[in-house]
């Protein structure tokens, strides 16, 4: 199996360097019996669940891509002392990686990346003329306004039979891609959605320090979310929806060892291994995860980012509460009118609007009114969401957001189009006014326009 991560930021490097732990423990225990004991006693061994191990991966051709910009792995020195190493520190101790291929891109050309590969020392050497390889499975944790630039020169590697884990912030990346990429059902790999509460930080390129122990949260798209002509004749049944939100434990044995989903299986398998508390739940559960995770950064990241504040900073404040109870509102209206629609057109999918996303919002619909009409999930509601987001700021009072960090450094954009953005645009497809979504979008916009200057290149 063939691993690539894209993005090796402070969470990919994290996800990077367990992953590739992971590989050499299994393939030092497959080979055991050539292994000096002595090299056992020298590495931390990690726990593979009982659940998850008929289900691995063979990790003796298991192989880890890193793939960079080639300006990144100039600032990185130590990958090339001896081979790309990976880094994760937490409380004073440190994990370190190495053997890992590596795939670099220049802005300029980001169409023909340069291949290295470890040679039998470790050692990282150039590859002309050899073709990358496969992708089988894509980790990708770009920040969400990057992710269609950085994944596209690789949509022709990418086949029917590859899973894209996409680990991000905010909702709408994996809509975008299926409009721009993958518009041919026929045509699409499988899809992965994730979501981490792991505290990161790049301490330097291809080091991070893991400052808080989170969890992770994986969620599979159905084959009904995605549907493709079952063209395999060993494809016997499709991967089961499940609409149980309450089932401890999804059946990695219900996914067929098929061809075509073969690295679904392989890499849930793989991360369900990792020691970072990772849990696959079904789709409904995640969603429920994902849309609350999405109104928390809508209430906090901007708001930290135009105040120049921590997190902390915004608690027990008057008008940070008024302003968070505006946009949860706004927030929860506009995600039931979605829902409305969304179990309206499930059926025809006819609904000019239903595109907006691909997850099946019409399962969040728990209950009715006295109309007969369906109702949110209660932990959508405003008043449940503002009690979430003063938790939030309450247990990462220390934290600067990452939409803070991004003007800070002046980056030049911000994942604000994938958050608030995002809302407003469902909030115009329904005819819901959003007025706090777009102002909080507008100002960010500004901001960050201001802070890199560009604003001042347009004509008024």
């Amino acid at each position: 199996m063939h691993v690539h991560v894209l993005g090796v930021g402070a969470i990919g490097t994290l996800i990077a360097a367990h992953v590739r732990a992971m590989v050499r423990q299994r393939s030092m225990a497959a080979t055991a019996s050539s292994v000096p004991s002595w090299r056992f006693s020298r590495v931390p061994m990690f726990v593979v669940p009982q659940h998850v191990a008929p289900f691995w991966p063979d990790a003796t051709t298991t192989t880890v891509t890193l793939h960079m910009r080639d300006r990144m792995y100039d600032r990185a020195k130590e990958p090339r002392k001896p081979g790309a190493s990976v880094t994760v520190e937490r409380d004073g101790a440190r994990l370190t990686e190495t053997g890992f291929h590596v795939e670099l891109t220049s802005p300029a050309d980001p169409s023909q990346p340069r291949y290295l590969a470890p040679d039998a020392h470790g050692v990282l050497q150039d590859q002309p003329g050899t073709p990358p390889l496969p992708i089988d499975s894509l980790i990708v944790t770009t920040k969400a306004d990057a992710t269609y630039a950085a994944l596209a020169p690789l949509a022709p590697r990418i086949t029917p039979a590859t899973t894209i884990v996409l680990l991000q912030n905010g909702m709408g990346v994996l809509d975008m891609l299926l409009e721009r990429i993958w518009q041919h059902p026929d045509s699409r790999p499988h899809f992965v959605l994730a979501s981490a509460t792991h505290g990161c930080y790049v301490k330097r390129p291809l080091h991070t320090v893991h400052a808080g122990f989170g969890s992770m949260h994986l969620g599979l798209v159905p084959s009904a979310m995605a549907p493709r002509a079952e063209t395999d004749a060993s494809l016997e049944r499709p991967l089961p929806p499940v609409t149980n939100a309450t089932q401890p434990e999804l059946d990695l044995a219900a996914i067929p060892d098929a061809p075509y989903t073969r690295s679904v299986r392989e890499t849930l398998a793989l991360l369900l291994s990792l020691p970072l508390d990772v849990h696959w739940e079904p789709i409904r559960a995640f969603q429920l995860r994902a849309l609350r995770k999405l109104i928390i950064n809508a209430c906090i990241n901007p708001t930290t980012a135009l105040a120049d504040c921590k997190n902390g900073d915004l608690f027990g404040a008057p008008n940070a509460l008024d302003l968070f109870r505006a946009l949860c509102t706004e927030a929860s209206q506009v995600l039931e009118a979605h829902a409305r629609d969304a179990k309206a057109a499930q059926a025809s999918r006819e609904t000019d609007a239903a595109h907006l996303s691909t997850l099946p919002l019409a399962d969040l619909l728990t209950q009715t009114d006295a109309d007969g009409l369906p109702l949110l999930d209660t932990s959508l509601k405003p008043a449940s969401m503002l009690h979430e987001v003063e938790n939030v700021v309450r247990a990462t009072a220390a934290n600067w957001s990452s939409m803070h960090q991004d003007v800070y450094q002046r980056r030049g954009r911000t994942e604000i189009d994938f958050m608030n953005g995002y809302l407003s645009e469902l909030g115009r497809a329904y005819g819901i006014p959003t007025p706090t979504h777009d102002m909080m979008t507008n100002l960010i916009k500004l901001k960050t326009q201001r802070a890199t200057g560009s604003w001042r290149t347009r004509a008024m």
